[in-house]
């Protein structure tokens, strides 16, 4: 049978560059769905390696089934031994394919929450010390139809986003994570938004092909009570099972008092799930030049080329961090109707593009020029 040899080389990049293995190590990879072809790639990476290769596939739909009706019990026993297992593993790999994006649409709300929440303490308690993960998509009919793509189209820009020179991007990003590390305070302006925020003190971190792929970010937290103001955002967002428009979230002193959206009531359940989820946990520059349109996946929006993303799920008052992790996704480009962002009150970018010198690299055009120089499809690992 004939491979796309662009598998190998994202096997490869997986393998070598994201996760980092070395002979000997143990490394789970955690399938979902349609994706057998990049396992077997991830799996003969390995082995070229001298690495133990260890996995695990599931169905989205036998998951549903089993969803509508488990009790928490069923769930927590599903979370006890799977981060058992993860807890043995130097590495783990989440490969997730996508048969139907609407298989979850008929599981009951409290029980989508339920099983997102063991999601987000799997990722924070089901690793071992020292171990590197990565979630990576794969390119299924499923998920160009979402982003309203033909499969070919789509199957290209995968292959484009998971076989970019991170190493160059990486590069690239260090003059914005130095700019970021030296503010201290920023201001959002865009249609409907107006948001204040410290960051003093604190320092940002470079994600480009090691958290997740696609990558292109910077990442970090803020000044918990420094938030005030409201902020609109403007891409759809994908979250347990079902999609969210139009959400605007109003903050005073750091923590959610007003929530507007086409369903307010589940984002206000989701925001009601503990104390700390009212507050943000993470606030993010994404620079992927490929990514200019979202798809209603977080995995490639949170990284679209002049997008930032203010996540709620924080600490509470005691610093226990919430079991929620929302990456909703606002665009700066002029088809989103454009923004701006502000650091200790001077104009840092501007409808997407950055205005400092230092930064204009980083602008969507110019940095895929410099990546294309660079050259593509993991000739460079």
């Amino acid at each position: 049978m004939l491979r796309d040899p662009r598998m190998a080389a994202t096997a490869r990049i997986i393998v070598r560059h994201a996760l980092k293995v070395k002979p000997g190590a143990q490394v789970m990879i955690d399938a979902l769905d349609e994706c057998e072809e990049l396992v077997i790639a991830v799996t003969d990476a390995l082995n070229d390696v001298g690495a133990l290769p260890y996995f695990i596939h599931e169905s989205i739909r036998v998951r549903a089934n089993w969803l509508k009706r488990a009790t928490k019990e069923q769930m927590d026993l599903w979370f006890k031994h799977k981060a058992a297992a993860r807890r043995e593993m130097d590495h783990v790999l989440q490969i997730r394919g996508q048969d139907n994006w609407s298989e979850l649409a008929d599981v009951p709300p409290e029980n989508l929450r339920y099983f997102g929440h063991l999601h987000i303490r799997m990722g924070r308690e089901g690793r071992k010390d020292g171990a590197n993960t990565t979630i990576i998509r794969y390119p299924s009919k499923s998920l160009a139809q979402q982003g309203g793509m033909s499969t070919d189209a789509f199957t290209d820009l995968y292959f484009k986003l998971s076989t970019m020179d991170f190493p160059t991007l990486h590069r690239e990003m260090e003059p914005l994570k130095a700019a970021i590390d030296n503010a201290n305070d920023v201001r959002i302006i865009a249609p409907g938004t107006d948001l204040t925020f410290s960051i003093a003190g604190l320092t940002t971190n470079i994600s480009a092909g090691t958290w997740n792929i696609p990558d292109g970010e910077t990442a970090m937290t803020i000044v918990r009570e420094s938030v005030n103001g409201r902020i609109a955002y403007n891409v759809p967002s994908s979250h347990q099972g079902l999609v969210f428009r139009d959400i605007a979230l109003t903050f005073k002193d750091g923590k959610v008092i007003g929530v507007e959206a086409d369903d307010r009531e589940k984002v206000e359940a989701i925001l009601d799930t503990d104390e700390g989820a009212r507050y943000i946990g993470e606030f993010a520059i994404g620079v992927n030049p490929y990514l200019r349109h979202h798809m209603i996946d977080t995995l490639f929006d949170e990284k679209m080329a002049g997008s930032l993303h203010f996540t709620p799920g924080g600490t509470d008052s005691e610093g226990k961090l919430s079991t929620v992790h929302w990456d909703i996704v606002q665009s700066h480009l002029p088809p989103y109707s454009g923004g701006e962002i502000h650091l200790d009150g001077k104009l840092w970018r501007k409808n997407g593009l950055f205005v400092d010198d230092a930064l204009k690299r980083l602008n969507p055009d110019t940095l895929q020029e410099i990546l294309e120089e660079s050259g593509n499809h993991g000739s460079w690992c």
